[in-house]
């Protein structure tokens, strides 16, 4: 049957207005997404001094620096990835500040550093994906194929930024989608953005190419993009039918530890007011709905799911694939 209206309210009820205020934040737990993010920060200030500092690290030449700007972009992708698509993510559905002012200007040091405006992923995140989720105009998850099935989830994430994020963000932008003045508000939020973003270019134009435009497409490409591609694969819009298999949850202990509890998506489609650090025990207490529902849980995080997308993309148990589709027409006919 689904998740009902009883199980909806009590759950919101207990959850989403729990430690409603601690100080200036909004939840005590979100000291941890402030934190992660300053580290993020120390993080790029270090490889940018270090690279303006070769001889500590005994870069020699070439080839050593090459090795360097490698390695420290990989980690600073992977880092300002979770921090945009997981940390900031939180941010966007509730604020961590009880200031707006606050929460206004963190979010525009929040996002930079992983190539966005804030106002930009806000946008596509909340206007985008979850008002229209899996629908015609939800253009941030992968393209379905005329056979009924995802693209290639390496040609997604490499053409989702900045290709086609920046294109749909201006057909949005031009068009007015979302609020009245949208374009205008585009137009301040991507000047304040220009003026941070272009900082390390201020310092060596070539050090910001390796150690601060290269980490972001890592960020965006290979962080946040296959993430993006498990969380739906094999889903289908919300309906009476399918009440609960319009997301995949992912249950890895170890991959919602360090990720915010990003692996509950489907708990958290259902629910995006309820905080992060109580999504698992969300899921606990839906854990019946869910099964009912043959909801899509997993035992293990993103980074395995993308390794095995084909299966998650051909299961018989998923309502996206041609076996729930036969049984939906089936019971239509009926």
């Amino acid at each position: 049957m689904g998740l009902d209206t009883l199980s909806r309210s009590s759950a919101m009820e207990d959850l989403s207005n729990k430690k409603s205020s601690h100080g200036i934040l909004s939840h005590p737990g979100d000291i941890h997404c402030i934190i992660f993010h300053l580290v993020t920060l120390f993080a790029y200030g270090c490889a940018f001094w270090l690279y303006q500092h070769p001889e500590k690290i005994h870069v020699t030449g070439p080839w050593s620096r090459l090795a360097f700007i490698c390695g420290a972009a990989i980690m600073l992708g992977w880092s300002s990835g979770i921090d945009l698509g997981v940390n900031f993510h939180n941010h966007t559905h509730r604020r961590i500040f009880r200031l707006n002012w606050l929460n206004t200007w963190f979010g525009r040091f929040w996002t930079f550093s992983a190539g966005w405006p804030s106002f930009f992923w806000w946008h596509a995140h909340i206007v985008v994906h979850h008002s229209n989720l899996l629908g015609p105009t939800d253009w941030t998850l992968p393209r379905i194929k005329p056979d009924g099935r995802a693209e290639n989830m390496f040609w997604y994430c490499i053409a989702h930024w900045p290709k086609r994020s920046t294109i749909d963000l201006w057909r949005d932008f031009t068009s007015g989608r979302g609020q009245k003045g949208v374009g205008r508000k585009a137009i301040v939020e991507l000047c304040i953005f220009a003026v941070l973003w272009s900082i390390p270019f201020w310092i060596d134009w070539r050090m910001a190419l390796g150690l601060w435009v290269l980490p972001q497409w890592f960020a965006n490409a290979w962080t946040i993009g296959p993430g993006m591609f498990v969380q739906h694969v094999s889903c289908v819009p919300k309906s009476t039918l399918f009440p609960v298999n319009h997301s995949n949850t992912f249950r890895s202990r170890f991959f919602n530890l360090t990720t915010f509890n990003i692996g509950y998506h489907l708990e958290h489609h259902d629910y995006p007011a309820v905080h992060w650090t109580d999504l698992p025990k969300l899921h606990e207490q839906l854990t019946d709905k869910l099964e009912a529902g043959k909801a899509h849980i997993l035992p293990f995080g993103y980074y395995r799911g993308a390794w095995y997308r084909n299966e998650l993309m051909m299961g018989d148990e998923f309502a996206g694939c041609r076996k729930q589709e036969e049984l939906l027409a089936t019971d239509i006919r009926g």
